[in-house]
């Protein structure tokens, strides 16, 4: 049984929260005990400020286009998206140090830019649900990595990069983020977030996989 500390909470089955966050986690699933428990993040006030430094950016950045990105001057054109990562430890009393344990290394650290694209460019990886993000996750043969995870998160997608158009744009024109893989030409199923500070996890989903 996990226990809660700092970083995370375990919500009850019965929390209003817990029930909403299954359900929309549960429709990508043909298992109905597919979710062990859901665990609401708690991030350090330097990440929440971090993540509005990156909104404001995005705002100031929005200014001078002139109406071409209403979304980005509103909020920064946030968004909720999935991220897959793996646990290897039992979320005791204590974050684990295990460079194969997911979570806690992003509970420590933040994000990192370690999905690489395109000419070199890095970022982080998330997905339009938690299915697809859970097969996002690299299989590993490692018997440290206990289960899979995904993390339920807050976005600064800002301006996104069309795939279609040249790579060289994202610097040259101030791009935010990626379409890795969309999905007839209306759902983005993967966007790479080019800062990793403005990824903001809010809950943690861990399945029984």
């Amino acid at each position: 049984m996990l226990y809660t500390f700092g970083s995370v909470i375990q919500l009850e089955r019965e929390d209003s929260s817990s029930k909403i966050i299954e359900q929309i986690c549960e429709g990508n699933f043909t298992e109905s005990n597919a979710i062990e428990c859901v665990l609401r993040v708690q991030s350090k006030q330097e990440s929440f400020a971090w993540y509005e430094e990156c909104r404001e950016m995005v705002r100031v950045k929005a200014e001078t286009l002139e109406n071409e990105h209403p979304r980005c001057l509103v909020d920064g054109n946030e968004l909720l998206r999935f991220h897959g990562t793996t646990l290897a430890c039992s979320l005791a009393s204590t974050l684990c140090s295990s460079d194969q344990c997911g979570v806690c290394q992003i509970l420590k650290h933040g994000f990192s830019s370690n999905q690489q694209l395109f000419h070199g460019a890095l970022g982080v990886c998330t997905s339009s649900s938690s299915a697809k993000a859970i097969h996002s996750i690299s299989s590993s043969n490692n018997k440290s990595v206990r289960r899979k995870c995904v993390m339920l998160c807050r976005v600064i997608a800002g301006r996104i990069h069309n795939p279609l158009q040249e790579i060289q744009e994202i610097t040259h024109r101030g791009f935010d983020s990626l379409v890795k893989k969309m999905r007839d030409h209306s759902e983005i199923e993967e966007l790479v977030v080019l800062n990793p500070r403005a990824v903001l996890p809010c809950f943690l989903v861990i399945y029984n996989l």
